[in-house]
């Protein structure tokens, strides 16, 4: 069990850390007045927030406690703002980190919870891991429409409370993600 803790540890500080760079990736597309690009940074920022608290209260639940967010994550605001350049290679970053996340890390950690039995942590990685991969695909298809030169029409972007994913324009009837309803997304 100490090895699905640690790992939920890891993934609390890595979604903190991601938050906070797309709040400041947001910043700097709207300073590029690439505003409905800052849009969907933020929108992603938020759903990162909701996979924190999804594995806050997974490891609450494996300690039998209340933990702090102070006891483990740790930004670094100062190295953040050194890693924020320019939209197109902000995009590229948050593609990779977005891939990374998916292929790597939370395939990893869901080994370690599958083989130690714990369903609650494994819920929470295996929701946030799918989120991820939607994240990727809308910061690639905005990455082409930046690269395309095509202009960006305002858009309603969704953010499902439950576990995170992002939709564009509408919210679904069902999240196709975690299978809750349209009344569990939010309007960013």
């Amino acid at each position: 069990m100490s090895i699905v803790i640690e790992n939920l540890k890891e993934a609390i500080k890595g979604e903190s850390n991601a938050k906070r760079k797309y709040e400041l990736y947001a910043e700097q597309a709207v300073k590029e007045n690439l505003e409905e690009i800052g849009h969907l940074f933020n929108a992603v920022a938020f759903a990162e927030s909701i996979h924190i608290k999804n594995h806050f209260k997974a490891l609450s639940t494996l300690l039998n406690s209340e933990v702090d967010v102070n006891d483990f994550v740790e930004i670094n605001e100062d190295e953040l703002k050194k890693k924020v350049k320019d939209t197109r290679s902000n995009l590229i970053d948050a593609i990779n980190g977005e891939t990374y996340e998916f292929k790597v890390m939370y395939k990893n950690f869901m080994k370690n919870t599958r083989k130690n039995k714990e369903d609650v942590a494994e819920l929470s990685m295996d929701l946030a891991r799918k989120a991820e991969n939607v994240h990727k695909k809308l910061y690639y298809k905005f990455l082409k429409m930046l690269e395309k030169n095509q202009k960006f029409e305002p858009i309603e972007i969704y953010v499902c409370q439950i576990c995170g994913n992002v939709e564009l324009e509408n919210a679904p009837n069902t999240c196709p993600i975690c299978d809750h309803s349209q009344k569990y997304f939010i309007k960013k």
